[in-house]
């Protein structure tokens, strides 16, 4: 079972870190994370959302953005995720780099080993997203992750040659 949707207060505090990357603020988040700009499926209007990088790539060249991995901890019901599928030309706002990049879904044997790879390198996080995805913290015991990977939906940000202008915005 997926997280639910979080509550308005909860909503607010997980959406106030997009002010930092508006105010072109976002390496004080650190590699971490980053905000990905996707146009709304049904709205047309830019939607953004700050989340966790799981796995990053390298990029071409030392100065060229990393492909980036983020996963939908509400499963496939969640905004941001849709919104990515419908449209995924995005724009991703990550340290000090803005980029466009072209989101590409994840089958569930790709998210089984983000998932493994992710256990591996933040024991304390993957517990968490466990204990919130599953009811329980999981391990790396492969049923565990192959649950868990039923579960979740994961992208995979590749940086492309668009314009950053995601829906109007800039």
């Amino acid at each position: 079972m997926a997280m639910k949707k979080p509550g308005p207060l909860l909503a607010w505090f997980y959406h106030a870190p997009s002010a930092l990357y508006r105010a072109r603020l976002g390496w004080l988040m650190g590699g971490r994370f980053l905000m990905l700009t996707a146009v709304g499926r049904t709205s047309g209007i830019a939607r953004r959302t700050v989340l966790e990088v799981v796995e990053r790539g390298a990029g071409s060249t030392p100065s060229a953005p990393p492909t980036l991995w983020v996963v939908a901890s509400r499963g496939p019901k969640t905004d941001w995720y849709r919104n990515a599928l419908a449209h995924p030309d995005v724009r991703v706002d990550w340290r000090s780099q803005r980029f466009a990049a072209r989101a590409v879904d994840l089958d569930e044997e790709a998210r089984t080993d983000l998932l493994a790879d992710y256990q591996r390198h933040h024991p304390r996080a993957a517990a968490m997203l466990g204990k919130a995805a599953l009811g329980e913290a999981f391990t790396a015991d492969p049923d565990d992750l192959r649950a868990l990977a039923q579960d979740l939906r994961a992208l995979r940000l590749e940086p492309s040659r668009a314009s950053t202008d995601v829906a109007g915005t800039r």
